[in-house]
């Protein structure tokens, strides 16, 4: 039997630490050694990547580990407070271990108005926003067992029945700007925006008149292709209901595209209406009324955080 030389037992185990450590060979189950501002601590891998197209997740999906940055013991280090990172931390892992039996796992909460403002920041910083402040979506009209609602990070509806559904975010106050949807086999549908606490749920049966056609609520109405607000109509070119149809709201209704061409603005050079003045001076939820299937994507927070509350009242 030929036993190996030297350089080929040194270059054996070159060939097996560079595979070790090329992307293909790191596993979720990975337990990373983070130095986070100066405290030690260890967290899976998985843990570090669960919300999918964050900066996080991409910083330790394996692919940089050898350029990233790292203590004089080889520790990942994170420039960050471990007062603000851990609890970002301790959300995915309830995150990851939540089920139908237990309470719902809440977003991080601070007493300190400025650590919260920092933790917002950070979560920000690492393009997590989308998954510890999760945006959901929410029945206010209909049948509960005519739809299927499904969350984040796929944000849809499929219902059998006409229905309304309101899109909030949970655990801070900053309102939803901007939104995009994406129609799938669609009825009827009517996309729009309520304003906060003068929507109230009513989770029954019979007929109830949609988002547009109540008071306190404004949509793009894609089946009668128009603008509604509080049951009054203009019309409106270029709307369509087709499948794969895409229908951005921009800026709490002050700029409406559908396939990228814009419908309705209220900016100056392309004033095609007006968003109504009573409107303007209010927290308002993004909320939808139509019978079949659609998605919401590309859900853009206001960097402000509102003084209005932003939920809707309950019966």
């Amino acid at each position: 039997m030929k036993r190996s030389s030297p350089e080929e037992n040194e270059e054996a185990a070159s060939s097996t630490e560079k595979r070790q450590r090329s992307p293909s060979f790191q596993q979720p189950s990975d337990v990373l050694h983070l130095n986070v501002g100066g405290t030690l601590t260890a967290v899976l891998r998985r843990t570090l990547t669960s919300i999918e197209g964050s900066m996080l997740a991409s910083r330790f999906s394996g692919r940089w580990d050898d350029s990233l940055e790292k203590d004089r013991d080889g520790n990942f280090f994170i420039d960050q407070p471990i007062a603000l990172f851990q609890p970002m931390i301790d959300y995915l892992r309830a995150k990851a271990c939540e089920t139908m039996l237990a309470p719902p796992v809440t977003s991080p909460e601070f007493d300190d108005v400025r650590k919260l403002k920092d933790f917002v920041r950070m979560v920000e910083y690492f393009g997590m926003t989308a998954g510890i402040y999760p945006t959901e979506l929410e029945m206010c009209r209909g049948e509960i067992s005519a739809a299927k609602i499904s969350g984040h990070p796929n944000l849809g509806v499929i219902s059998s029945e006409y229905a309304t559904f309101t899109l909030e975010t949970r655990g801070h106050k900053r309102p939803i700007r901007s939104f995009s949807v994406i129609l799938g086999d669609v009825e009827k549908i009517e996309i729009g925006l309520v304003r906060a606490n003068h929507f109230v749920k009513k989770l029954r049966k019979g007929d109830h008149r949609g988002v547009g056609m109540e008071r306190y609520t404004f949509c793009l109405d894609c089946s009668q292709e128009g603008l509604l607000y509080e049951g009054s109509f203009t019309k409106l070119d270029g709307l369509s209901t087709e499948k794969g149809t895409l229908i951005r709201c921009e800026n709490k209704g002050e700029r409406w595209l559908v396939n990228g061409q814009v419908v309705a603005s209220s900016i100056a050079l392309e004033d095609s209406f007006h968003l109504p003045p009573d409107l303007q001076q209010y927290s308002l939820i993004p909320a939808f009324s139509g019978k079949g299937s659609w998605q919401v994507c590309e859900v853009e927070l206001d960097p402000m955080i509102s003084d209005h509350k932003t939920s809707i009242s309950h019966l």
